[in-house]
């Protein structure tokens, strides 16, 4: 099949195009007794009908009732609003103004097409008995819960596990859920077992214009019955779907990145119920109920897909009681490639969750089809403040970057002097751009990764240029080794970075001669060449930032300059933590221990793994968060900057950070820190007080350290550029604005230590 779309004027609608003409036209429309649902999508083809490229001899184009089952998208379909009807009524049958109109009319003459069909709903409830399968052992996504009330049994589907950074939570309905603290149950090995309680963490509905901000959407609220289980014991779960294994990333979609193009997508579910389901998306939005003066939408409307709607009368996607719950993952597009390319089952992305089905008629003899209802996952974690769990070891949420540098940025603030209150004004009216309050960081009331549409700028380096968790789409290659720098690593002459700095910086500090150092060493643990993604180089990314925020105080560009000060308060926090600046961040590679795994599917298993791994976490995450409150109360104290302390190029800025670096590392050697943590036997809580006792102190100076520097480059940049005179606004920038300036590749570009000599300004040796 051609896959080149026709050129149509209709082809330019936009989904808010349709939105805007259904909401105007919507009480019309359902005042046709026989319209009982109206939604968004692409204008469906009856089967039957001729193609394009068949010859003008014979073409068929058939006036019979247009149901899901007998039409289907193809690739010149265009955007319309689809009516669905009770009964196909010809226009003779009809009066002059019971007729649904073909076209409607955007005020400003646009037309609309509208797409009818007949889709009459199933009122009778499903009574064949269904085989409900149970795991052996450990259950995750796609397993059945079972939730009792009044008497009644209840079953639904496990979507996945999600978490908010602290806890672990099962994704289900909120209908299946209940009350906060009812107890829910399974069974594993045949045996019914407690597996938590619900949490009072839930969704039921939503306001469609508050769902979804600047859309509109009069008197209509998004279903979403979400609900959330606090797991008893994590040792039994797994973050593996039934029948898919590891799921890929969240389709991440908001009012800037829904488009039509998810009409007529493949997506895949596993219901407790029904087990493997394959369907089509076949419409957005979903208009389907009325009830006390407001009409009721679902995100998403699935079926079954073309080829199967069109065999026999026995369908053969089915949705039934029990599936709700229901993950539903996206398949990626993998027409055109060859069978060696076709993607695995980690490429497929959850896109939403089950909440319900409706059973439409599909005509003559064959059965009700169902079809299911289901609500955008990224809408349900931005509201939740959850992120989903794809596997133990991957997008945990960073809890260093929510309270470390976000405190640091905070703090920053404190130490600017009054010589620039130009400056001050405009940092000031951008804080919450930059980091949160207190009582935000206190309360951890946000997610490391942020919402769906904003990551504040202290955030950006980790969860929107970041490849390994970057949550939006622009993720950069070369922006991990931007993070750190591994200068503790000797040479072949005995020598490391930090001494070979402090021996020489003004011939050292420079990035051709770092790049003969990464050449000189090996990995310690493989022994193979150091690639070019693990050659830190960090203190010239301090350099490049510097240089950029010069430029735009000189070329009045006070929002590229907040994007760029408030991004550089990543790398700053970055510094100041010794295990960024060392080669044992993730444990002792020359000091391998016997690990022995304690869930999953490698349960009993063992492996030898570093002494010490998953000290960055313990030390940057477990403790930080902790003690929160003693690491914002400690950096309230961070020293005012001096005048002697400014500088005027990113040489300079480069050497300070450096400076910086090598007193974190002489404070709390990292060696100390691995040395603790990984003898430390006692439980995670535990551990982080042990830790806190032994370097919380030295921890809080460093960073203290971090947030002076912090402002010292500020203030330095500003005045290089004068800020004062060529800046003409201090305005607060709106979360649009920092987003697509942090969206631009070419802002502040990341690259590699190979490469990033050619964006720094002199003096270069």
């Amino acid at each position: 099949m051609a896959t080149k779309r026709l050129d149509r004027a209709h082809d330019q609608l936009s989904l808010r195009d349709l939105l805007d003409a259904r909401d105007q036209y919507h009480i019309h429309l359902m005042r046709h007794a026989n319209v009982i649902a109206t939604a968004i999508g692409l204008y469906r083809i009856r089967t039957k009908d001729s193609w394009p490229t068949e010859r003008s001899e014979g073409k068929v184009h058939g006036t019979y009732a247009r149901t899901l089952a007998n039409s289907q998208i193809r690739y010149y379909s265009w955007p319309a609003i689809l009516v669905f009807v009770e009964r196909w009524v010809t226009e003779k049958e009809l009066e002059p103004g019971d007729l649904v109109p073909k076209t409607l009319y955007l005020p400003d003459g646009r037309s609309i097409p509208v797409c009818v069909i007949e889709a009459p709903k199933e009122s009778r409830n499903e009574t064949r008995p269904l085989s409900t399968v149970f795991p052996v052992n450990n259950i995750g996504g796609g397993w059945p819960v079972i939730a009792r009330n009044q008497g009644q049994e209840y079953a639904a589907t496990i979507a996945c596990l999600v978490s908010d950074g602290h806890t672990v939570y099962a994704l289900t309905n909120r209908h299946v859920a209940g009350e906060a603290g009812e107890i829910i149950y399974s069974r594993l090995g045949g045996k019914e077992q407690r597996i938590g309680v619900s949490s009072e963490k839930h969704l039921t509905r939503a306001l469609f214009t508050t769902h979804y901000p600047g859309w509109p959407g009069r008197d209509v609220y998004v279903n979403l019955d979400v609900g959330l289980i606090d797991i008893d014991n994590l040792d039994r779960w797994t973050a593996e779907i039934r029948h898919v294994g590891q799921m890929g990333k969240m389709v991440d979609l908001s009012v800037h990145t829904i488009s039509l193009a998810l009409i007529g997508r493949d997506v895949r579910g596993t219901g407790a119920a029904s087990g493997e389901m394959e369907g089509e998306i076949a419409a957005l939005f979903y208009r389907y109920k009325t009830n006390g003066g407001f009409e009721y939408v679902a995100d998403l409307l699935i079926g079954p897909r073309p080829a199967e709607a069109n065999k026999a009368k026995e369908p053969t996607f089915a949705t039934h009681p029990g599936d709700s719950g229901t993950l539903w993952l996206l398949e990626p597009d993998d027409e055109g490639k060859s069978p060696k390319s076709k993607a695995k089952h980690k490429d497929y992305q959850p896109l939403a969750m089950q909440w319900g089905r409706n059973m439409l008629y599909s005509a003559g003899e064959a059965r009700p089809q169902s079809y299911v209802l289901a609500t955008l996952l990224s809408r349900v974690c931005a509201e939740l403040g959850v992120d989903p769990v794809r596997n133990w070891n991957l997008d945990q949420p960073d809890t260093w970057s929510a309270i470390g540098h976000f405190s640091i940025a905070n703090r920053a603030q404190v130490a600017l002097s009054n010589r620039s209150p130009k400056l001050n004004t405009l940092m000031k009216n951008n804080a919450d751009i930059i980091s949160h309050d207190d009582a935000t960081i206190l309360a951890g009331e946000f997610s490391g990764m942020g919402s769906a549409d904003f990551v504040a700028l202290a955030d950006v380096p980790d969860f929107y240029w970041k490849p390994r968790i970057a949550k939006q789409g622009f993720a950069r290659t070369f922006e991990g080794p931007n993070h750190f720098a591994d200068m503790d690593q000797p040479d072949p002459n005995g020598k490391t970075l930090l001494e070979l700095c402090k021996d020489d910086p003004t011939t050292f500090i420079d990035p051709r001669k770092w790049a003969a150092f990464y050449d000189s060493v090996t990995d310690l643990e493989s022994g193979d060449a150091i690639a070019e993604k693990y050659r830190g180089l960090l203190p010239f990314r301090v350099w490049q930032t510097f240089d950029a925020m010069v430029e735009f105080a000189a070329a009045d560009k006070p929002r590229e300059f907040v994007c760029a000060a408030g991004t550089l308060t990543h790398y700053i926090g970055d510094a100041c933590q010794p295990l960024h600046i060392s080669y044992l961040h993730d444990g002792d590679p020359l000091r391998l221990v016997e690990y022995t795994f304690t869930r999953g599917e490698r349960k009993g298993q063992t492996e030898m793994r570093r002494f010490g791994k998953g000290v960055h976490g313990g030390y940057e995450d477990t403790m930080i968060s902790a003690f929160r409150e003693k690491v914002l109360a400690g950096l309230l104290n961070t020293p005012k900057t001096e005048a002697e302390e400014m500088i005027t190029t990113g040489f300079e800025a480069a050497k300070l950070t450096v400076e910086m670096m090598r007193k974190t590392f002489t404070s709390i050697p990292p060696m100390a820190v691995v040395n603790e943590f990984g003898s430390f036997l006692g439980k995670p809580k535990e551990r982080a007080e042990h830790l806190w006792r032994k370097f919380g102190n030295k921890t809080v100076k460093n960073m203290q350290s971090g947030a002076h520097l912090l402002a010292v480059l500020w203030e330095s940049a500003w005045a290089v550029g004068n800020g004062d005179t060529n800046v003409t606004s201090t305005a607060g920038l709106t979360k649009d604005q920092a987003m697509a300036i942090c969206a631009d590749f070419d802002f502040i570009p990341s690259v590699s230590i190979s490469r990033i000599g050619a964006l720094l300004k002199p003096p270069m040796i």
